[in-house]
């Protein structure tokens, strides 16, 4: 197979935050978002001048460390676009990006906010308090208990099921609040989903393995290479796989077997990735642990 490494060179350093960076969010074709363990957002736009991103914006409102983001594209309430982002701190706030500030805080969680998804113009938060909260125009309008432990992850399906992953090593497909599967095979922690176009859902574990599951629950694939636990995962159109460890490498997968390209950096761990349709270019996170 021949490859062209260059394709896969560092492009860009985004610096600003003033601890590790927890997550990432594509924003479409306007601009990139961050979360941190320094209790800010950062909204950040290319600079057509110099081919650089900038911080245009600093979203200010958490108490402690953010995680997981959304992108809201822009609507009559957000114009400019919005962004959804979780805390340590209990908390989902969403962001006017034309103002800079939380046009809404939503509060019901018990337990750290682990994962956001967005259901039309309903937010879905997972938490490490076991729980799903469906939220419409800033109220909560439902919870349940998805998982008897923490739940990591949660995406939203195409055809409308919403995917958790959690510490008790499976995952969960849900039609509203009904668990219609569950998804048996990591023995550790599932921590990261995406989903895999025309194909199905993949998850990363603890474990230190990606798995490409159908909506039916069976294994189509199993991707081994990471050394330690896998912290990200995602999926692009073209069909690659970017997988995030704490092994310090960025691993992209082609045709879900072959190992297409490695990267490391001394002392920092790949924990957090994100790939968009029109930002194609691999993005990545670091922080100091697990954590």
């Amino acid at each position: 197979m021949d490859i062209d490494f260059t394709e896969y060179r560092l492009s860009r350093e985004l610096r600003g935050h003033e601890d590790d960076v927890r997550g990432i969010c594509v924003c479409g074709s306007v601009g990139i978002a961050t979360s941190s363990r320094d209790r800010t957002v950062r909204f950040w736009s290319l600079d057509p001048s110099n081919g650089n991103f900038t911080t245009s914006k600093l979203l200010l409102g958490h108490t402690s460390f953010v995680g997981p983001l959304a992108w809201v594209p822009p609507n009559e309430e957000f114009p400019e676009g919005g962004i959804v982002s979780g805390g340590r701190d209990t908390l989902v706030l969403v962001w006017d990006l034309r103002t800079g500030e939380a046009a809404q805080t939503l509060k019901a969680h018990q337990l750290q906010v682990t994962g956001i998804a967005l259901d039309g113009s309903d937010i879905v938060s997972a938490s490490m308090d076991c729980t799903l909260r469906r939220w419409r125009k800033g109220q909560p309008i439902e919870s349940w208990e998805a998982h008897k432990a923490a739940i990591q992850a949660v995406i939203k399906l195409v055809s409308g099921e919403l995917v958790t992953g959690s510490s008790d090593t499976t995952l969960k497909l849900w039609k509203g609040r009904t668990c219609v599967h569950t998804f048996v095979g990591h023995t550790d922690t599932v921590r990261s989903l995406a989903v895999m176009p025309d194909l199905g859902i993949l998850s990363a574990s603890h474990d230190g393995s990606i798995r490409l599951w159908a909506l039916t629950g069976q294994v189509l694939m199993e991707m081994v290479g990471h050394t330690s636990i896998v912290y990200s995962v995602d999926s692009h159109v073209s069909g690659l796989v970017v997988s995030g460890s704490e092994d310090r490498f960025a691993k992209i997968w082609k045709e879900l077997v072959d190992l297409l390209w490695d990267t490391t950096q001394v002392n920092v761990r790949a924990s957090s990735l994100a790939l968009g349709l029109s930002m194609p270019q691999l993005t990545r996170r670091t922080t100091r642990n697990g954590f």
